[in-house]
């Protein structure tokens, strides 16, 4: 749930201060301002509420970068091999458990080289993903290679859901 509020708030952010500066140019004109470079198709901003000042952002190809001070510091998860991507197809989000603080557990949705939906279980060491540590809670067959996205945020009860 707090990517989604991260993102939310990004958004929400981004907006203000489009609507502040356009008073210059035409009124309620929407202006970008890059926020950070050297990222490959993002799909998905999340971060932990444990670690303020730091996004984590997806790749749709597979990777997760994370980014602090507008730079992208690391590769946190790198699982490009297992990852169908283009189009409709790809790694889609990140979800961080609860407590991740403590169990440094969180989990991703992506579409797998056969072309199926997965959502699989990682934990960290702090750093970055333990990759041994892979544990897969839902395997979803998809019949086309469209429409194959995927969100996953934990709810206020604590449960993991999966957008599909």
């Amino acid at each position: 749930m707090r990517g989604v509020t991260v993102l939310g708030t990004v958004v929400a952010l981004l907006a203000l201060a489009c609507g502040a500066g356009a008073s210059s140019e035409r009124e309620g004109a929407l202006r970008l301002v890059k926020v950070v470079g050297g990222l490959s198709a993002p799909v998905h901003v999340a971060a932990p509420r444990s670690e303020p000042g730091r996004l984590y952002v997806v790749e749709q190809a597979g990777r997760i970068r994370v980014v602090e001070r507008g730079r992208v510091v690391r590769t946190f998860l790198d699982i490009r091999g297992l990852v169908a991507s283009g189009g409709e197809r790809g790694l889609f989000s990140i979800a961080f458990h609860p407590g991740y603080a403590r169990n440094r557990r969180f989990y991703v949705d992506y579409t797998d080289t056969a072309g199926n939906t997965r959502v699989v279980e990682y934990r960290s060491n702090g750093r970055t993903a333990i990759l041994s540590s892979r544990r897969q809670l839902v395997r979803i067959v998809q019949p086309y290679s469209n429409h194959n996205g995927g969100q996953l945020a934990f709810g206020p009860n604590g449960r993991l859901y999966i957008g599909m």
